[in-house]
């Protein structure tokens, strides 16, 4: 009986297959970011309920790093990551809630200055849906009378992160792109490049991809909130253009501010296609 359990919740957790739930899918929230300017010390984020169903959810700060491919991971969960915490400057409430379908809540956020004048602070606030209580079985229902084994429900918890960024000095926010290349990959034209971290603050914004040449040029498409965080120098990004490229296509890429300076070029780049 033991051996058979530990089997089928071994399976259940590496497969999740079909007993795999998911609680929280239909939670929204508002905005996606929260930079604190010098002398700027309070901020009203909102969470959505925009399920079918009541919801609650958990809300805390959490510090997590960017990775040079561009995800973003819980810093405990990677041994020596260093990132400036802004955790302990940062105070909100409320830090539950439960919401009825279609229900909004705000979350009110204030930020106390570091007083040192120092490097840029990041910590992430982070709304977790738990799950309800009719979710997954109890034990009498996940034992099959006579068959002599276990059934398990993986129930997957939904997450939404938004970073919540202290700055207290003039912001340094300067960018480069390199190393375009462009590959064809699955029946479309792939572009690579890095994105790289110049000036002393992150960098967030929007990358947009054009073809031709001057005032002729045309936009082919755009990645919209592409960040770089100060604990990496670079970020690796991969972006699936929506037209196959011929020989000598000129694409100009550039990298616009939608931080300090919305709007501005923080970078640009050109590659003529081989």
């Amino acid at each position: 009986m033991f051996k058979r359990l530990s089997l089928a919740l071994l399976s259940a957790l590496l497969l999740a297959g079909a007993a795999h739930a998911q609680v929280g899918a239909d939670l929204n929230i508002s905005p996606k970011r929260v930079v604190f300017e010098p002398g700027e010390r309070s901020a009203t984020v909102y969470i959505f309920n925009q399920g079918d169903r009541e919801a609650t959810y958990t809300i805390e700060m959490v510090d997590r790093v960017m990775l040079p491919d561009g995800q973003i991971v819980a810093a405990a969960d990677l041994p020596g990551a260093k990132v400036a915490s802004a955790g302990d400057l940062i105070q909100y409430t409320p830090r539950r809630v439960t919401l009825k379908p279609r229900e909004s809540q705000s979350i009110r956020v204030r930020a106390r200055p570091a007083g040192d004048g120092g490097a840029e602070r990041r910590v992430h606030l982070t709304v977790t849906a738990l799950p309800s209580e009719d979710a997954g079985f109890t034990v009498e229902q996940a034992v099959k009378p006579g068959a002599n084994e276990v059934a398990v429900q993986v129930v997957a918890l939904f997450s939404v992160s938004i970073p919540v960024i202290l700055r207290e000095g003039p912001v340094d926010a300067r960018a480069a792109i390199e190393n375009l290349n462009v590959k064809p990959i699955d029946g479309a034209d792939i572009l690579m490049l890095d994105l790289v971290r110049v000036g002393a603050n992150s960098v967030y914004g929007d990358i947009e991809v054009r073809t031709g040449k001057g005032s002729g040029d045309k936009l082919l498409t755009v990645v919209r909130g592409v960040a770089v965080y100060p604990e990496i120098g670079r970020r690796a990004v991969t972006i699936r253009l929506p037209a196959r490229l011929a020989a000598g296509d000129r694409l100009t890429i550039v990298y616009r501010d939608d931080d300090a300076h919305p709007g501005d070029a923080l970078a640009t780049a050109t590659l003529v296609t081989p």
